[in-house]
This record gives structure tokens, C-alpha cells and sequence, in this order.
């Protein structure tokens, strides 16, 4: 394939395939375990809120934590930022106390099923309906990213055909989502969780083991690896202080407005089990965050004690995202190699898996049963449910096939196009949340305003990222976009402020 690296592909083994093989079967298998218990809509969106407010925690940070901590962050700290983006981890204690605070209690008091919904409550349809195309848009643009790069590594580490490896965990993962529903993502994604926990742990051991008698301390200072900080002020750079208010604008719009999150809340019993889900999945996401950032600058300290030619081939390629998963393939033994490359495909499917329930979901209730002019039955809803995620899959594929030529860093890519599809979406929630009422055209002319703002931080709005859309570091565009989103609707709503706020009952 074009562009991609050339290196000395290692014998991945019998037994290494057997594991991951073992694995894929293994997640059919909960798939079809969890169909017996799917006999209605419902059912397949939220399991009729009856599921362990403990699994659901797991699933909501299997579903945050994607092959993109695994494999994108190792590639960060690898490369020549180091550590720096650790400083966006412990602000999601902030975002878990707004989102069980304020957020979470209100959805599950109007008993939305889509998030977006709520905004018809609170403003109108059009701001329901913009918010959800949004969120259509980004969800196969992520699940994409995020089903490309493991894809990517096992195809870099073993040489089986990249577009081959890509059709099959894709046609997997749909398979169990479509007949498993949401209780079939939850359990998946709890599995998941413990999996690449596991990895993590395994893979620090053996970089450590294989230091020898080499100062791991020494070298990480004489490559400033472990460099957390960086305080330059210049909108272009990824400087701490926009780091710190990107991570703060971006979590609280994915735990608060993005599907594939807020679906969870209602799959529990309750309001405060779905609080405590919550902060177990920002608790436990702050320590496998930092482990996979040291992953990734220990991988750097590792090959300056270790060398091997194919690791600059990698680096020089644009493909820091491979050399974690290359380091397994290479350097662990045969079985947990195997099993680890697993738990990367496992935090492909946890993320890859939630969008897809999800995104169906919104596709039925935002546009098929609210646009629809007769009444749709369950069973209706139930089978467009099903046809939907096996497109959806499809699509995935295709958008993942899509990526074979990209050599940007994925985790840029991903935020750079999380910034243009979501863009405008926190500041239409916080208008729904407002104590007071915002009137559609006032949502509707604030969005737009938001957008403009977007094409002018951006040096060309032709060009999602890289340096030809960089006029303005992609970190600021949330910081800024939102609160042009809210002002501008505000200013709107008090000149105009009579606008008729009646919507239609859902």
C-alpha cells in the first residue's frame, strides 16, 4: 500500500492467532447470549434500564477509552510531546461532578431516550435535529479512526492485508451489536475494560524487564520524556493552559451531549446508580490514561537501550501509533502478545460498538418516530433498529478503509475532526439548561454564528486538519465556538424575546 512503511514483518505465531481468534468468538458469543433478552425497542437502546449500575460504569469507560488512549496517546509521548497532554486527566473529577451534578439528574427527569430530545423540550426541533446530524456525522468519522488503527497495527506488526483486517473486526463488531442490543455493548465493553487494564500493566512490566542494567531515570531526563509542562502562550502551539480548557469544553460535551454516553444513564435503575456509573468511568479512566502516555515515553527510553531499524522506519512514516502494538508483537511472549493485541482490538470494539447502538438509536427516535407523520410500532422501530447498525457497519468499514493513506497522527486527526462535526453542540445544551427560555431562532442563528466563528480559526475551512486549517490551534475552537454559540443566541433572545416556545409532544 502507498506510503506505508517498510519493515521486517515478526512471526506472530499460532498461538497468538489462536487468543485473538479465541477472543472474536468469545464477544459473538455475549452477543448472542444478550439476543434472548432483546424483544423490543427498548430493550435494544437502554435493556429497560434494568442493567448493574457497576457494568454500566465499566461500559461508559470502555467507550471513552478507545484504541485511541491505547495506541494514539503511547504514540504522543513517544513522539516529541512527551507528557504533556497528561495535564488534561485530572479534570475529568470537574467534568463528573457538573455532568452527576446538574446534567445527568435532568435526562433522566424528562426520561429522554435520546439526549437530543431534550433539547426539543427545551428550545425546539430544530435545535434537536441540528444537535443529532452532528452527532450522525462525527460517529462514522470516529468509529473510522478508531476501528483503522488497531486494524493498522496488526496489519504493520504480522503483514496481513490492512483492507482484509479492517472488513473483519468491523463484520464482528456489528454482528454482536446488531443482535445484542445495548445490554450486549454494556457486558462487551466491561470485558473489554478489564482487558487492556491487564495490557497495560503487562506491557510496563516487560519494558522494564527488558532495561537490562540501564538508568531508565537517566535517560528519560536526558530526553525530557517525562516533561509535563509546557506554557507557551501561543495560539498555534499545544500549550498546558489550552490543553487544560480544551479537556474541560470537550468532556463535559461528550459526557453531557454525545449518544453514545448518555444512552448509559438510563440503563440503570436509578438516578443515583447512574451518577455512581459516571464517575467510575472518569475515575478509572484518569490512571489508564497516564499508564498508556508512560507506555509510550518508556517505548522511547526502551529502544535507545534497545535498537531496532524498524522503529525509525515507523517514526519517520508518521506511524508512532504502531510501534505499542509493534513492541508487543516483538517483544512479549507468544500468547500474551496475542492477548494483548486482543485488548487492542477490545478498545476498538468498546468505542466502535456504543456508536453504533447508539447512532441507530438516534436515527430512530430523532428523525424516523419524530418526523414520521403516523405512528411507528415497536416492532417497527425494533427492525429499522437492527438494518441501521449493520449500515452503520458498513459505513464504518468504508470510512476506515478511507484512512489507508492518512500519515497524520491519528489522536490529531480525531480531534481535529471532533472539533468541526461537534462543534456548536455544547453551547445548544447549555442554552437547554438555561433557567431560562432561548427561542428557536435565537438556538438556530447562535449555532450558525458558532460555525462562522469556526471558518475563521481555521486558516482554510477546506482542510479539517494539518497545517494548511491551522490558523488557530484546534484545541481553542471549542473554547471559543461554544460560548459564541451561547452569546450570540442570548443577544438574539433578548431582542426577539416573544418567539413562540410551543414543540411537539414526544
Amino acid at each position: 500500500m502507498e506510503n506505508m512503511p517498510q519493515i521486517t514483518h515478526p512471526d506472530f505465531g499460532a498461538a497468538n492467532y489462536t487468543v485473538l481468534v479465541l477472543y472474536l468468538l468469545g464477544m459473538l458469543g455475549v452477543g448472542f447470549y444478550c439476543s434472548r433478552k432483546v424483544t423490543s425497542a427498548k430493550g435494544f437502546f437502554i435493556a429497560e434500564g434494568k442493567l448493574n449500575h457497576i457494568v454500566v460504569g465499566l461500559s461508559l469507560l470502555g467507550t471513552y477509552l478507545s484504541a485511541l488512549t491505547m495506541m494514539a496517546l503511547s504514540g504522543l509521548a513517544f513522539g516529541g510531546l512527551d507528557m504533556t497532554w497528561t495535564v488534561q486527566l485530572p479534570f475529568l473529577i470537574l467534568t463528573a461532578f457538573v455532568i452527576t451534578k446538574f446534567v445527568l439528574p435532568k435526562y433522566r427527569e424528562a426520561g429522554v431516550i435520546s439526549v437530543y430530545e431534550y433539547l426539543e423540550k427545551r428550545i425546539h426541533v430544530s435545535s434537536r435535529i441540528m444537535a443529532a446530524i452532528c452527532f450522525c456525522l462525527f460517529s462514522v468519522a470516529r468509529m473510522g479512526i478508531v476501528l483503522y488503527l488497531p486494524a493498522l497495527a496488526f496489519h504493520i506488526i504480522t503483514g496481513f492485508p490492512l483492507a482484509t483486517t479492517i472488513v473483519i473486526m468491523g463484520a464482528v463488531i456489528t454482528v454482536y451489536t446488531v443482535i445484542g442490543g445495548i445490554e450486549a455493548v454494556v457486558w462487551t465493553d466491561a470485558i473489554q475494560v478489564v482487558l487492556f487494564s491487564l495490557a497495560a500493566i503487562l506491557t510496563i512490566f516487560f519494558i522494564m524487564t527488558g532495561m537490562g542494567d540501564a538508568n531508565f531515570g537517566e535517560i528519560a531526563k536526558e530526553h525530557h520524556k517525562f516533561r509535563t509542562f509546557d506554557w507557551d502562550t501561543d495560539v498555534m502551539k499545544l500549550g498546558t493552559i489550552w490543553l487544560v480548557l480544551q479537556t474541560i469544553f470537550e468532556t463535559i460535551r461528550i459526557y453531557g451531549s454525545q449518544q453514545d454516553m448518555t444512552q448509559r444513564y438510563m440503563t440503570t435503575e436509578s438516578t443515583a446508580k447512574a451518577n455512581i456509573s459516571v464517575w467510575i468511568s472518569a475515575l478509572g479512566y484518569i490512571p489508564l490514561g497516564y499508564a498508556f502516555y508512560f507506555i509510550g515515553a518508556s517505548l522511547f527510553i526502551f529502544y535507545q537501550v534497545n535498537p531496532d531499524p524498524n522503529v525509525p522506519v515507523l517514526f519517520d512514516s508518521g506511524r508512532k501509533d504502531a510501534i505499542y502494538p509493534y513492541f508487543i508483537a516483538t517483544k512479549l511472549p507468544a500468547g500474551i502478545a496475542g492477548a494483548i493485541i486482543a485488548a487492542i482490538c477490545a478498545a476498538a470494539m468498546s468505542s466502535i460498538d456504543s456508536l453504533l447502538n447508539s447512532t441507530s438509536t438516534v436515527i430512530v427516535e430523532d428523525f424516523y418516530k419524530r418526523l414520521s407523520k403516523d405512528e411507528k410500532t415497536d416492532e417497527q422501530c425494533l427492525r429499522l433498529a437492527r438494518i441501521l447498525t449493520v449500515g452503520l457497519g458498513a459505513v464504518t468499514i468504508f470510512a476506515a478503509l478511507s484512512f489507508m493513506k492518512e500519515k497524520t497522527g491519528m489522536q490529531v486527526v480525531f480531534n481535529s475532526v471532533m472539533g468541526v462535526l461537534t462543534n456548536g453542540v455544547l453551547g445548544l445544551m447549555v442554552l437547554a439548561f438555561l433557567p431560562i427560555k432561548v427561542n428557536k431562532w435565537a438556538a438556530i442563528i447562535g449555532f450558525a454564528a458558532s460555525y462562522v466563528c469556526l471558518s475563521f480559526l481555521m486558516g482554510n475551512p477546506t482542510a479539517i486538519w494539518g497545517e494548511d486549517a491551522a490558523k488557530v490551534s484546534f484545541l481553542l475552537r471549542p473554547v471559543i465556538c461554544n460560548p459564541v454559540c451561547v452569546i450570540v443566541a442570548l443577544v438574539v433572545n433578548c431582542a426577539f424575546p416573544k418567539e413562540d416556545f410551543s414543540v411537539k409532544s414526544t
